[in-house]
């Protein structure tokens, strides 16, 4: 069980340390955030506010349903928190589904591991 344990926890520490290694840039410009944007079964998952709001993007979170609300021009994007993974009290969702889900283009280029966000024109409105 122990041994169990050791192999486990270098797995979680070998997976954290591949994690910085993705950079997120945001119309050209890096995008800092804490946690830093992590790999998780083949798929970038970032800081949903860091991200969204980098973007031009606005947050708004429900506690009473665990609901998050993505707002960009008269765009929005609705998911709950279910739907991603909580660091460090920290929402980080899957990039792609929510960047096109609000008018953002996502690319990511294999060899530096880095996720590019760029915006598509917003629609005329805002909540």
């Amino acid at each position: 069980m122990r041994a169990m344990l050791v192999v486990l926890t270098s797995l979680v520490t070998l997976g954290a340390a591949t994690a910085a290694d993705i950079t997120l840039i945001a119309n050209g410009k890096t995008v800092v955030s804490d946690p830093a944007p992590m790999m998780s079964d083949g798929h970038v998952y970032v800081p949903l506010r860091a991200a969204a709001e980098a973007v031009g993007g606005e947050v708004k979170y429900d506690a009473a349903s665990k609901t998050v609300t993505i707002c960009r021009g008269d765009v929005f994007s609705f998911m709950k928190q279910s739907d991603g993974i909580t660091v460090n009290g920290r929402l980080l969702v899957g990039i792609r589904q929510v960047a096109e889900a609000v008018g953002v283009n996502v690319d990511w280029v294999a060899p530096t591991k880095t996720v590019r966000l760029t915006n598509k024109p917003p629609a005329e409105g805002t909540w």
